[in-house]
C-alpha cells in the first residue's frame, strides 16, 4: 500500500511538473508574440512618416510638374524640390533600425522601392531638361517598377503582421 501511494505521488508530481512546463511554454509564446507585436508597431511608427514624406513629394510633383507647359520650370521643381525630398526619404528609410529580424525582407523592399522612386523622378528630371520623350517614358517604366516593389513590401509586411495577429490597414492615396 505504501509503495502504491508513493508511485501515485510520484506520478502525480510528474503530471503537475508537466502541466507547469506546458503553462510556462504557453506564457513564453504569448510574451514572444507580444514582443513581436510591439516591434511591428514600433516599425510602423518609424516608417510611416518616411513613407508619407515620399508620398507628399510625389503629390507635389504630380500637381506642379506633370501639368506644367514650361519644361524648364518642371525640371527646376524636380531638381530643387522633388529629388532632394526623395533623396532624404531614401536616407531616412535606410536609417530605420530594426530589432526584429523578420522585418528585414519587408524593409529591404521598402528601401528598394524608395530608391526606384528616386530613380524614376531623376529620369523625369533628365527628360524635362533634355526635352527627351524617351527619358520620360523611362521614368514611367521606373515608376511602375516602384509601384510593384512597394506593393511587395506592403504584402510582406501585412503577412508578417497577420502572423503575429496584428491587423494592418493600408490606406490608398489618390
Amino acid at each position: 500500500m505504501n509503495i502504491l501511494r508513493r508511485i501515485l505521488l510520484v506520478v502525480g508530481l510528474l503530471l503537475v511538473v508537466n502541466a507547469l512546463t506546458a503553462c510556462s511554454q504557453i506564457v513564453d509564446k504569448i510574451n514572444g508574440q507580444a514582443e513581436a507585436q510591439d516591434e511591428i508597431i514600433a516599425y510602423i511608427e518609424e516608417s510611416n512618416p518616411v513613407i508619407q514624406s515620399g508620398t507628399e513629394a510625389e503629390i507635389a510633383a504630380d500637381e506642379f510638374v506633370f501639368g506644367e507647359e514650361d519644361l524648364d520650370r518642371a525640371h527646376t521643381f524636380l531638381t530643387e524640390k522633388t529629388i532632394p525630398a526623395l533623396e532624404k526619404v531614401v536616407v531616412d528609410t535606410e536609417a530605420i533600425e530594426l530589432t526584429m529580424e523578420e522585418l528585414q525582407p519587408s524593409h529591404d523592399k521598402l528601401i528598394a522601392a524608395h530608391k526606384k522612386l528616386l530613380e524614376a523622378y531623376s529620369a523625369y528630371a533628365e527628360g524635362y531638361y533634355d526635352g527627351d520623350e524617351s527619358l520620360l517614358e523611362k521614368g514611367d517604366l521606373l515608376y511602375e517598377e516602384y509601384i510593384a516593389i512597394f506593393e511587395e513590401h506592403e504584402t510582406m509586411f501585412t503577412e508578417l503582421a497577420e502572423e503575429y495577429r496584428l491587423e494592418v490597414e493600408i490606406e490608398e492615396v489618390e
